[in-house]
């Protein structure tokens, strides 16, 4: 899958917190906030989802237990990246 990382979004203006805080001046460098358009795929289920028209509360996954209860750091493993 290929990701268009090339072209710069702007996004002041779009009520995007970190862009509306700081003066033109400056950049925010947050790691969280993304300035770059999602994958097709994310965007495509989110849309599926809003199309569907109801939003009320859903239950968690199956596997939602199981990937919480990973063990995600120990001595032996790498702390950043879960392996």
């Amino acid at each position: 899958m290929k990701y268009d990382f090339d072209h710069d979004i702007e996004r002041r203006g779009t009520d995007s917190y970190k862009w509306h805080t700081y003066e033109e001046d400056i950049i925010p460098l947050w790691v969280a906030d993304m300035d770059f358009v999602s994958a097709q795929p994310i965007v495509d289920v989110l849309r599926q989802r809003a199309d569907h028209g109801v939003f009320g509360y859903g239950g968690p996954p199956g596997e939602l237990a199981c990937v919480i209860q990973e063990p995600r750091y120990s001595p032996h493993t790498n702390r950043h990246s879960g392996s």
